[in-house]
């Protein structure tokens, strides 16, 4: 099957199902002078806005390429999925020509070859504002980063990552080929169907846009087939950037209080169960784990909206969006992983957090009474409140459809994916049924044997309804250290500030961090979200780059 025949998601299914039984194709190489080019040679490319597919034709968006050189080396095969008079969907290719692109000196458009695309973005306009503006872009691997209205690009969502923080080359799947459904002229919303594709995996995803002013959406549907067991496989990746900020100082030539894209992991694992994990970058790489029973959504948040807290008007990083993952239904019986990474420096980011299934996904079937069900390669059957996996979604059943006298050997069942992805700023507006850790201090004493001192300041209208005669009480729990001394007292504001000393436990020496997890209850149910924090002894340190340092 090639891919100017799909059509719809079902003949997507279909694609990725056949490209699965098939040996992996590595992309080819990035031609010269492209593969030499440097930044400063990539910037130099502009895309022509009057180029743009459906660009003034009366539609609610068009579609911007960009151009392959540089860091970004993967080909993409774009299509546009047209309607014909007759009903039929017309699938149409979008050509790489260099007259879309303006080349300033010393570039030259007749040296430029017929390269291909490197991904595209949509733009319009969001509603009921008058200028167009880009919402969505798919660029490198399988990344893609969305924005309301409100907000502009900062952390990015990701299609799928294996064996990622692990003592290994990481395995990065790529979209391959995207088709835009061309929209109706008074529609909302577009559709994107896109495939993936690396060593390990095939995938089938489709793509349905929101855009809004406050929050814009993002539905994803997903199959995904096995060539071969990834040791793992983590599912709605997210990737973010937090180079300092709360609990860590920064350079001490950059007055910049914060610099950072997301300032916390949020978790819900219920109505009203909220877990929030405040970025502690250490030295090194470091990943922390959470069990979740019923997964219902989670997120990288950029809590902290005020503009001094950055004071950067260049970065704007007060208008950076959270990004927030919505199960159709609560997953169950896997982990969050937080990957945290030293960073170079802010435009490298540093930050994942994903969902690991529970291993029961992801154990061979084998039924050879199993008949031929085209409806699992077309995904007709897709389970859109869970991944999943079906007993008769077998590889023999994939086999039969691909090739009716291949192998029935045991092999992986499709993974059966449908979430949401949210933009917006702050917090889920749900999450207003708890406080919120809004501020954190860390300060180290000049004397080890002395203890750190630490100041978290809770927020939120449930806490505002204490009175300060009747405080909440303080759940705490430590590894590697003790929480001892706290404190709370409540502001006028009706926030209330807890304050406490962390000490090393007997079997740390000062090289180990300590994890921390509070929270604050009151009649026996809790008022606050779980606060944890991977604290580290002493400050550490990082060797800055010179646009940090301001010495050469």
């Amino acid at each position: 099957m090639d891919l100017i025949d799909v059509r719809d998601f079902e003949s997507l299914c279909e694609l990725a199902a056949e490209r699965s039984q098939q040996e992996y194709g590595p992309p080819p190489p990035l031609p010269e002078p492209l593969a030499s080019w440097q930044y400063d040679d990539y910037i130099k490319v502009k895309y022509r806005p009057e180029r743009a597919t459906w660009f003034d034709q009366g539609l609610p968006f068009w579609l911007e390429t960009f151009h392959r050189g540089f860091v970004q080396t993967d080909v993409v095969e774009l299509f546009t999925l047209n309607p014909s008079p007759t009903g039929d969907t017309i699938s149409q290719r979008i050509a790489f020509n260099t007259d879309d692109f303006l080349y300033e000196t010393p570039l030259q458009a007749d040296e430029i070859p017929p390269a291909g695309h490197a991904g595209f973005r949509v733009v319009g306009p969001f509603p009921n504002r008058p200028d167009a503006q880009e919402m969505l872009s798919f660029i490198g691997s399988s990344y893609f980063r969305g924005r309301s209205g409100d907000t502009i690009y900062g952390a990015s969502t990701r299609g799928l990552a294996i064996n990622i923080a692990m003592m290994q080359e990481e395995e990065f799947p790529d979209f391959r080929a995207f088709w835009i459904q061309m929209p109706a002229a008074d529609s909302d919303q577009i559709s994107i169907l896109a495939f993936l594709d690396s060593p390990s995996v095939t995938g089938a995803y489709r793509f349905r846009l929101l855009p809004g002013n406050e929050v814009t959406r993002v539905k994803v549907q997903a199959q995904i087939f096995f060539r071969d067991r990834p040791q793992k496989i983590a599912l709605a990746p997210l990737t973010s950037m937090w180079m300092w900020g709360d609990g860590l100082k920064g350079p001490p030539k950059d007055s910049r209080p914060s610099v950072h894209d997301s300032d916390g992991l949020l978790i819900q694992t219920g109505p009203e169960s909220w877990r929030w994990r405040a970025f502690a970058r250490q030295s090194y790489p470091s990943v922390t784990s959470t069990e979740v029973e019923s997964l219902h959504g989670f997120g990288l948040i950029q809590r902290n909206r005020a503009f001094y807290h950055y004071d950067d008007h260049n970065a704007r990083y007060d208008k950076r969006p959270s990004v927030w993952i919505q199960p159709d239904s609560p997953w169950p019986d896997g982990r969050i992983e937080l990957l945290e990474l030293p960073g170079a420096h802010e435009g490298i980011d540093n930050l994942a957090a994903y969902w690991l299934p529970p291993e029961s996904m992801l154990e061979p079937t084998h039924d050879p009474n199993s008949k031929p069900n085209a409806s699992q390669a077309t995904g007709e059957t897709l389970n859109a409140s869970k991944p999943t996996v079906d007993a008769e979604a077998d590889a023999a059943t994939v086999s039969a459809l691909v090739e009716p006298s291949a192998s029935t050997e045991p092999t992986l069942t499709p993974l059966q994916l449908a979430y949401e992805v949210r933009f917006f700023a702050g917090d889920p507006p749900e999450h207003n049924v708890l406080g919120r850790a809004t501020n954190l201090t860390v300060q180290r004493p000049k004397d080890d044997s002395q203890p750190i001192e630490m100041e978290i300041r809770f927020a939120g209208p449930v806490l505002r309804s204490l009175p300060a005669d009747h405080p909440p009480a303080i759940q705490s729990n430590s590894i590697a250290g003790e929480i001892t001394e706290t404190e709370l007292t409540r502001t006028e504001e009706g926030d209330w500030i807890l304050r406490f000393d962390v000490t090393l436990s007997d079997d740390n020496p000062g090289d180990r961090p300590v994890e921390l997890t509070l929270k604050l209850v009151s009649e026996d149910h809790p008022v606050s979200e779980t606060f944890c924090y991977l604290l580290p002894p002493a400050e550490p340190e990082f060797v800055y780059p010179a646009v940090y340092t301001r010495q050469e």
